[in-house]
């Protein structure tokens, strides 16, 4: 039998992880209408092998690059006014959390988040 690897602390595995999480009213209503500019776009619904997060550009669906999903996820952010230590928070997690969302993490994605902010903090000290 062979022995298992054992990962280095902080290593991610190389399996995603699946999460469920409920959808608040105006995320399933913001779903749903991603559904339907996915049907303007293709003439069909979509299936379950399609991308939620399409290029609009393609002629047949693929996921928007990621680069670019972060772009637009940045300048609204920006635009509306989020403060800069949970943006920072943001690029180093990849996670908005919030008092509705925070219950659904783990302990370690929630020190993870915080970490960060308080990270943005220590740089941003007037010495």
């Amino acid at each position: 039998m062979g022995r298992k690897k054992r990962r280095n602390a902080g290593e991610k595995p190389n399996r995603p992880r699946y999460k469920s999480i409920p959808l608040s009213p105006e995320m399933a209503k913001g779903l749903e209408e991603q559904r339907q500019r996915f049907i303007e776009k293709f003439g069909r619904p979509p299936r379950p092998e399609n991308p939620v997060f399409f290029d609009p550009n393609a002629d047949e669906p693929r996921p928007i690059i990621d680069e670019v999903v972060d772009q637009h996820m940045l300048e609204a952010m920006h635009k509306a006014g989020v403060r800069p230590e949970m943006i920072y928070a943001y690029q180093k997690t990849g996670r908005i959390v919030t008092r509705e969302n925070s219950k659904h993490l783990t302990k370690a994605e929630l020190r993870e988040w915080t970490d960060a902010v308080n990270e943005w903090h220590r740089l941003h000290e007037e010495k």
